[in-house]
């Protein structure tokens, strides 16, 4: 078999490796144009005028099979294996039905031990609340409402106290001290009363402050001095002509 570049009419001889290679696709070696051998087929050595094979349009029969595969086997599904079964005669393991049983005629159980948990969760929380200097306390803010039946001179110490003039007034005079709860609780804020002394001890006057005239904020005041705690306070006095020379300061 021979094929001819439709290019440059180099002619080629084929062989069968070659048409199997590339389904017929070859490349011209002479122009280097790539065409399908199948289209340009012949017989013998073409010349000029030689036309190439052409096909009858229908691709050729295969006759005598050498050997023909066998049908696979079908195997045929019965539609009633599909049902779903009947599990109301199944039977229990021995021992489960009972359990099913007494699960079913105790549905209020988990619910009951579930509340009792949870009220003794609440009670151990509250008890801890109220526990005075506990974390869950400190947490929480504060235990209790200050106890207003503690001795405010016996559980409020004064760390620092200080006596100086007013900065900015000539008739006036501002004391300074530190409050120390020594409680293990919280205490209300007290009735500071101050008395002021010239040099020779006379009493110069007595000036009573309630809470809200030394704390300023209102919240502070209703949670109380918390335990522990080491408040710094400022009190301005105008004494006029006096000149205090000491003074003493008690809780009510």
């Amino acid at each position: 078999m021979f094929t001819r570049c439709p290019a440059c009419q180099a002619v080629y001889e084929l062989q069968a490796n070659v048409l199997a290679e590339a389904a017929g696709v070859v490349r011209c070696g002479n122009c280097g144009k790539t065409f399908n051998s199948l289209s340009e087929l012949f017989e013998h050595h073409p010349d000029q005028s030689t036309e190439p094979l052409r096909g009858g349009g229908m691709p050729p029969m295969l006759e005598h099979p050498d050997m023909v595969q066998a049908e696979l086997p079908v195997e045929y599904f019965d539609d009633t294996d599909d049902q779903p079964e009947d599990t109301s005669a199944v039977e229990p393991l021995p021992g489960f039905e009972s359990e099913l049983q007494d699960d079913n005629r105790r549905p209020w159980l988990w619910p009951a031990i579930s509340a009792a948990l949870l009220a003794l969760l609440v009670i151990q929380l509250w008890s801890f609340w109220q526990t005075p200097g506990s974390p869950i306390a400190h947490w929480l803010g504060s235990a209790a409402q200050p106890d207003a039946g503690l001795d405010p001179n016996e559980t409020i110490q004064i760390v620092s106290r200080d006596l100086h003039p007013h900065p900015s007034l000539d008739d006036a005079v501002v004391i300074s001290a530190s409050l120390h709860n020594q409680a293990e609780t919280a205490v209300p804020f007290p009735i500071v009363e101050v008395r002021f002394f010239d040099a020779s001890q006379q009493v110069l006057g007595v000036r009573r402050l309630r809470p809200e005239e030394y704390v300023r904020d209102s919240g502070v005041i209703e949670r109380g001095l918390p335990a522990g705690v080491v408040m710094p306070v400022l009190l301005e006095f105008v004494v006029g002509t006096s000149d205090p020379a000491g003074f003493q300061m008690r809780f009510h």
